[in-house]
């Protein structure tokens, strides 16, 4: 990286530092979610600097100053796969940083428009805002989508600071976040006294007013009483060595026991993890050992539902390609694997739910029909070389005392746009049924953990999460963690959670936070190309003048 003389290069690396500690640290480190408030008040410098200097090669700059934040808080993938995690990092980091150059792009369009100074750096400002909201939407709707750091996740240790995500979602915590961090950093760099005093004031009221009143509706916020006891169920087997190793039958065999340490009368839900269970036809699922072995156990327990964790598959008989997934069994025949949940009693399954935001590359491969090369290439490093099955949308599980649940599979718990279809169809209360055992003692099962505690808010329902080894635990509608088992032991959980019918605003109407953005920014972007072209068009009108 090239860098003038005059300009300290220490300088750049140590704001680029500042960033990197500020953005990750809420995401490592319980109740520092505060800190993303400034977090990219280094970042602003950064780029006033390198636009003040005209730095050669600037998008390198902050290019690793996203680079280094995605590192620093996760980490962990390469556990997973280290070709997946290099994958992972570098792209989200790129996304990112190309956000921050369109940003660029449109503050020097900005500023040729002769404005004051600051108000040209707000009008800039509020143009990264803008892109930054609207990426993070169309991030969580697309197929090779990581929304993991979502800005609005800082707070997932915080819940009594960001009770008003029922109204907002997490995409509204990233709008507070940035909108923090854009005032703070225009009160800082305002020369004139009155400007910095409107700033230092409309600072600390966009950081304080949102503060004050969550903790009141946090202090203020009563549960509906409608009591459930559910029985958890952690049987913490090593991923890494469960399919294939150990027999299904030994599998069943353990969860029956575990069952059967907890299980009452008064037990409503037992929940278990994704996937406890593989090779079960959905349409005929009287065949699995499995599926009798389970009825068999409810048998003694009329008043209990299993909410079961299994890999499924369902058989197609046609001549041509009967979903965009299904696989090829021989000539006229097709196979569709699913990631499911399905709610059962001694009698009947009563519903089914099929993961559907898949992880890309292990779950699914990215617009498969149209990229077609890249199953064999995701396969050579470990991936799947075929996509799961999937549905449109997310659905509420009915149960057999006629309630409704919701099951959020593996890391659609960080998907709140998604998970909230299944309350406003009705569930009464959501579950999380995952295996975060794959990291290995790391942060990445613990914000896993916590970012249900964000859904609990956004939706005000008790959230129950069964992971095979990991964290599970119970969390209640403000967010708050009612109990929690240790990590990598084999153990179950029983409690009381609450359920809830009423929709919250977020349920009501999603992410408008997001969608307004993207509106904003097709209108803020068509403005600027409009400035460039007038820009360009004037230059060289003078460029003809001067020549004449």
């Amino acid at each position: 990286m090239e860098t003038p003389r005059h300009i300290p290069k220490g300088n750049l690396w140590l704001l680029i530092a500042g960033f990197t500690l500020l953005s990750s640290l809420p995401f490592l480190v319980p109740r520092l979610g505060f800190l993303s408030l400034i977090a990219f008040v280094p970042l602003f410098q950064l780029d006033r600097l390198l636009t003040e200097y005209r730095v050669k090669h600037a998008f390198w700059y902050y290019y690793t100053a996203f680079l280094l934040f995605n590192i620093a808080a996760t980490f962990w993938i390469w556990f997973v796969s280290p070709a997946g995690a290099i994958a992972a990092i570098l792209l989200n980091a790129l996304q990112m940083a190309a956000i921050f150059a369109l940003y660029r792009w449109g503050g020097r369009a900005i500023r040729r428009k002769n404005l004051r100074p600051v108000r040209a750096e707000a009008l800039s400002l509020l143009w990264f805002i803008v892109i930054w909201l609207a990426w993070e939407h169309i991030y969580f709707n697309i197929e090779i989508s990581w929304p993991w750091l979502c800005l609005g996740n800082s707070f997932a240790t915080n819940p009594e600071m960001v009770q008003w995500y029922d109204h907002l979602g997490a995409v509204g915590g990233s709008a507070w976040i940035l909108l923090c961090n854009g005032l703070i950093y225009l009160a800082i760099i305002s020369r004139e006294r009155a400007d910095r005093r409107w700033y230092v004031a409309s600072a600390a009221a966009a950081v304080i007013l949102p503060i004050l009143c969550s903790e009141i509706r946090y202090a203020s916020y009563r549960e509906t009483d409608d009591p459930m006891e559910v029985v958890v169920i952690q049987p913490n087997i090593d991923p890494f060595h469960k399919y294939g190793v150990e027999p299904q039958s030994a599998l069943d065999a353990r969860l029956v026991e575990l069952m059967a340490r907890e299980v009452t009368p008064q037990t409503r839900y037992i929940v278990t993890p994704e996937t406890f269970t593989y090779d079960l036809d959905i349409d005929n699922p009287d065949k699995s050992p499995s599926y009798q072995k389970y009825r068999a156990f409810l048998a003694a327990h009329p008043e209990t539902d299993l909410l079961l964790g299994a890999l499924t598959y369902r058989h197609f008989e046609c001549a041509a390609k009967p979903t965009r997934s299904a696989r090829p069994r021989g000539q006229g025949h097709w196979i569709d694997v699913y990631n499911t949940a399905m709610v059962m009693d001694s009698h009947q399954i009563y519903g089914s739910y099929v993961k559907s935001k898949l992880v890309p590359g292990v779950e699914i491969i990215p617009y498969e029909n149209v990229l077609k090369f890249l199953g064999p290439i995701v396969a050579k490093f470990g991936g799947s070389s075929s996509s799961y099955g999937t549905q449109d949308e997310m659905e509420a599980i009915p149960c057999s005392d006629g309630r409704k649940l919701g099951a959020m599979i593996c890391y659609e718990s960080v998907y709140g746009d998604w998970s909230r279809m299944a309350t406003k169809k009705g569930a009464r209360f959501l579950a999380v049924m995952t295996n975060d055992g794959w990291w290995g003692d790391t942060p990445g099962y613990r914000q896993h953990f916590n970012f249900a505690r964000l859904r609990a808010i956004e939706n005000r329902r008790d959230v129950v999460q069964a992971a095979n080894t990991g964290t599970s635990g119970l969390i209640n509608q403000r967010g708050d963690v009612l109990a929690k088992t240790g990590w990598w032991v084999e153990t179950t959980l029983k409690g009381t959670i609450n359920g809830n019918d009423a929709l919250t605003p977020f349920v009501r109407h999603g992410d408008r936070v997001g969608r307004c953005a993207g509106y904003l920014f097709l209108a803020a972007l068509l403005t600027l190309l409009v400035f460039a072209v007038s820009d360009r068009r004037s230059g060289r009108d003078k460029s003809a003048s001067g020549r004449s």
